[in-house]
């Protein structure tokens, strides 16, 4: 049985009005500020709350089936209380006040983590914090100032897709010279195949082995963001490449070459 919960202008998840072995509830978009009455939703699967104005998340102890939470466009500013969802597939917390990175260890079977969009300024505690089989990460617009910061991330060994574009790290700025960033994170994360919307082309593959082995990419550490620009810059220089593939071209061609 599933069933799908829509409450206009409320403040608060009402279990009451939701059938306890509802396997879905969707409350997107309302007013609401608490979300403590799913706690007696025991079986519920999905769970969609996003844009509204949640500022803790709760109620989630016993939701021991839930496997995919929405809470995007919020006013949540920790990750922790999830940690108890064991379940969670897919994770959605972008759009929201975080500023730090929160444990999230327990959920061994995430493979979707969506935290764009946050505050977020250090991925120190990623390899503590962090499932190491997650297969989607985004981390676009947050406020990442340091380009070793993705060295952190390196453990994640099913990573396939990242997003790190509109951080600090990445952005063209007057007194630095410009570089290509994709190779670097690439050395760190050489599982990826999508970085921030595009496909990685074979060319940056084995630009990133070359950092990776004979490079000194690899060498600098969180505090060295210049030293490492000034380095990138001399060896993945920005140039007039054609432009980059996205996911759905990749598909697209991979389909016409085979009908050839």
């Amino acid at each position: 049985m599933a069933a799908e919960k829509e409450e206009a202008a409320d403040m608060t998840v009402k279990p009451a009005q939701s059938s306890p072995v509802a396997l879905k509830l969707s409350v997107a978009s309302n007013r609401l500020v608490r979300m403590i009455g799913v706690a007696k939703l025991v079986n519920l699967r999905v769970l969609n709350l996003p844009n509204n104005s949640i500022g803790n998340v709760e109620g989630l102890k016993d939701l021991v089936h839930l496997e995919w939470l929405n809470l995007a466009g919020n006013n949540i500013k920790i990750m922790e209380p999830v940690n108890s969802c064991l379940a969670l597939r897919h994770l959605d917390l972008s759009d929201n006040n975080i500023s730090l990175m929160g444990d999230l260890s327990k959920l061994l079977f995430l493979q979707i983590l969506l935290l764009h969009g946050n505050t977020i300024t250090t991925l120190r505690s990623a390899s503590s914090h962090l499932p190491p089989d997650l297969n989607i990460l985004s981390l676009a617009e947050n406020e990442i100032r340091d380009l070793n910061e993705v060295s952190y991330v390196g453990f994640l060994r099913e990573l396939e897709q990242l997003s790190i574009m509109n951080n600090p790290c990445v952005m063209a700025t007057p007194s630095l010279p410009g570089f290509d960033y994709r190779p670097y994170i690439v050395s760190w994360c050489l599982t990826l195949r999508i970085l921030d919307g595009y496909v990685i082309s074979q060319k940056e593959s084995l630009k990133a082995e070359w950092l990776y082995s004979q490079g000194k990419g690899r060498s600098f550490r969180p505090g060295q963001h210049v030293q490492l620009v000034q380095y990138l810059a001399s060896v993945c220089p920005l140039t007039s490449t054609p432009a980059l593939q996205s996911a759905e071209d990749a598909k697209l061609e991979k389909i016409l070459n085979k009908q050839r």
